[in-house]
C-alpha cells in the first residue's frame, strides 16, 4: 500500500517524549500533515517553536473523547503511551477503541504500537501493562505492527562522567548484570520506515535491541578506552536509585502514584538480577544497516562534548 506524504495525516503520541526526539526530523520535512500529541502547555509551546508546520493538539489520552479528537482523519498513529502510569492499560485501550472508530467511519490505516522488550514478563507491571494493550491491539481488527523497544542507551549520561574531574559512573543496577540497550536514531529510522512502507509491516511484531547484552561494567570500561581513564562505578542503593526513578513520576504537588512506586521498585529489583536481553538482528533488518553498537554511541558522545568546548 502506498502512502500519500501530501494527504496522509500521521499522528504521533507523546510526541515531546524521548522516542519521538530522533524522529519527528525524520519525518517533518516529508509528511505535509505530521500531528504531534502532547499533555501539557510547556510540550505544546516547545514543539510549536520547534515545528511550526507541524500541528500540535494537546490532550488527555484518558478520555475518551480527547482519543477521537486526535485520531480525527487520522491515517496512520504512532501511539507511544505514557511510561510508567497507572492507568497505562486503560490509555491504550482509549486510543484502540478511537482508532477503530477512526477506522470503521474515517480513513485510518495502520495503528503502530511502540510497546517493550518481552511484554510477558509479568514480574514487571510497566511491562506487563502493554501485554495487555497488545492483546487488546491484536483482536481489535486494525492493521497493527506492534515493536518493542528495550533500555533507551541515549540515557546514558556520558557528559557527566566527562565533566567530573575523577570520572564516576553512578549506576542504579548491579554494574555486573547485561543489558541490550536501543538507541533513538535506530528505533526513529525502525518507526520511520514502519510508517513509510505501511502495508508491508501490517500484523507484524518486531523486537527492536541494538545491542547484544551488555554491563554497565563492561561501558565503563570501553567508556575508559575512549577517553584513556579508569572509570569508577558506583552503585546507587536501592532506595537512592527508587527515588531517582521516582523523581521523574512524580506530580505537580510532589506525590508519587502508589502504583508508580511499586512498578518502580519491582522493576529495580528485577534488573538487579535479570537485567534486559534481547537480539539486534530484527532492528537491522528494519532499518537497512548494522544498529548503533555501545562503542559507536560512546565515540560519538565523547567526540560530541569535545567539540563544545
Amino acid at each position: 500500500m502506498l502512502v500519500n506524504y501530501d494527504d496522509d495525516v500521521i499522528l504521533l503520541t507523546c510526541a515531546s517524549g524521548k522516542q519521538c526526539s530522533k524522529l519527528i526530523p525524520l519525518l517533518y520535512n516529508k509528511w505535509k500533515q505530521l500531528r504531534l500529541a502532547v499533555n501539557s502547555a510547556a510540550s505544546e509551546e516547545c514543539l510549536k517553536a520547534m515545528y511550526p508546520n507541524a500541528t500540535v493538539v494537546r490532550a488527555d489520552m484518558a478520555r475518551i473523547d480527547d482519543a477521537r479528537r486526535l485520531l480525527s482523519g487520522v491515517t496512520s498513529i504512532l501511539y507511544i503511551g505514557p511510561s510508567i502510569h497507572s492507568h497505562e492499560t486503560e490509555i491504550g485501550y482509549n486510543m484502540i477503541d478511537a482508532a477503530r472508530n477512526e477506522f470503521e467511519h474515517g480513513n485510518l490505516k495502520h495503528f503502530v504500537y511502540s510497546s517493550v522488550l518481552h511484554p510477558q514478563l509479568r514480574k514487571l507491571p510497566n511491562h506487563d501493562c502493554k501485554r495487555y494493550v497488545e492483546e487488546y491491539l491484536i483482536e481489535s481488527g486494525l492493521n497493527y505492527t506492534i515493536i518493542q523497544p528495550s533500555h533507551i542507551l541515549d540515557q546514558f549520561s556520558v557528559d557527566k562522567v566527562l565533566q567530573s574531574r575523577e570520572p564516576v559512573l553512578p549506576v542504579n543496577f548491579d554494574p555486573q548484570v547485561t543489558f541490550s540497550f536501543t538507541a533513538l536514531q535506530d528505533l526513529a529510522e525502525a518507526f520511520a520506515c514502519i510508517l513509510e512502507e505501511r502495508g508491508r509491516h501490517y500484523l507484524a511484531q518486531y523486537t527492536a535491541c541494538s545491542t547484544r547484552p551488555t554491563s554497565y561494567a563492561d561501558i565503563a570500561r570501553m567508556l575508559g578506552e575512549q577517553i584513556g581513564k579508569s572509570i569508577e562505578i558506583k552503585q546507587e542503593d536501592y532506595f537512592t536509585a527508587a527515588n531517582w526513578f521516582q523523581n521523574m513520576f512524580r506530580a505537580k504537588n510532589g506525590d508519587v502514584p502508589p502504583a508508580t512506586r511499586d512498578a518502580i521498585h519491582r522493576l529495580l529489583l528485577y534488573y538487579n538480577f535479570y537485567g534486559i536481553k534481547g537480539n539486534p538482528n530484527v532492528l537491522a533488518w528494519l532499518i537497512k544497516r548494522e544498529p548503533t553498537t555501545i562503542k559507536d554511541f560512546l565515540h560519538q558522545r565523547v567526540s560530541e562534548f569535545w567539540a563544545s568546548k
